[in-house]
């Protein structure tokens, strides 16, 4: 997981039509197969192609699972089921953009929960680091809430509920951890020994974090919390951010 930029206004043509899809499924007798029909239908046209794009482009470079990170999103996701919640089927602030293992471990599960987001976190309206941290070995794991005693209960409930303690996401961060790691180290020295400006510097930076390869620990290491460790500190310390 990781915090995504601000979900994008879609074209006011694509608007309109998605409120007509979902005024008809508010209107119909059978709002679950009623849903399930017209977002199938939809996925077809051209029209819907726009919340296709709206949806890549928010996830960025490489496309990656707005759940995981870890893998290349091919499939629109409902965060709320559109088994449970039909009438939010042809909602855009219900859609992401996910792979297939995220949402096929997800399925129609949706523990309920009075905040906002449900027991699940929403990573397009919520900053995934006040609930996670990504340790050394490439785990993201829930904080631990002192108010509770326990772990974080929707961090934890959303790592179950999306499988995203799969040993290969685990081991994929740890990789890109330690390449991180080396290229600062790397980079650091070579600035040091005179060899690189801090111009190149914040440019090899901006690169990092827009790499897809398991992006959210770019984010954590880079933009979030994670910064403060080292050679993340001393890195950005030097290049000023």
């Amino acid at each position: 997981m990781r915090t995504l930029p601000q979900r994008p206004t879609l074209p006011e043509t694509t608007t309109k039509r998605m409120q007509k899809e979902a005024d008809a499924i508010l209107a119909s007798s059978d709002q679950k197969q009623e849903a399930e029909r017209r977002h199938n239908n939809a996925r077809k046209t051209i029209w819907y192609a726009s919340v296709v794009k709206a949806l890549k482009d928010m996830s960025g470079v490489g496309e990656r699972c707005m759940f995981c990170s870890g893998s290349e999103s091919s499939q629109v996701e409902h965060f709320k089921p559109k088994a449970v919640f039909p009438e939010e089927a042809m909602m855009w602030d219900n859609l992401l953009w996910v792979c297939g293992i995220c949402n096929q471990s997800k399925g129609d599960r949706f523990p309920p929960y009075t905040g906002p987001g449900g027991q699940i976190i929403d990573p397009t309206i919520e900053n995934v680091w006040d609930f996670f941290f990504i340790d050394e070995y490439g785990n993201l794991t829930p904080k631990w809430r002192t108010d509770l005693n326990s772990l974080d209960p929707r961090a934890k409930s959303t790592v179950e509920n999306l499988a995203l303690d799969r040993d290969a996401l685990q081991q994929t961060r740890q990789q890109r951890i330690e390449d991180l790691k080396v290229r600062i180290e790397d980079s650091l020295s070579r600035y040091r020994a005179g060899e690189l400006s801090r111009a190149q510097l914040e440019g090899r930076c901006r690169e990092w974090r827009k790499q897809p390869f398991q992006p959210d620990v770019a984010d954590y290491f880079l933009a979030g919390p994670g910064k403060e460790e080292s050679p993340f500190r001393e890195f950005l310390v030097t290049v000023g951010v």
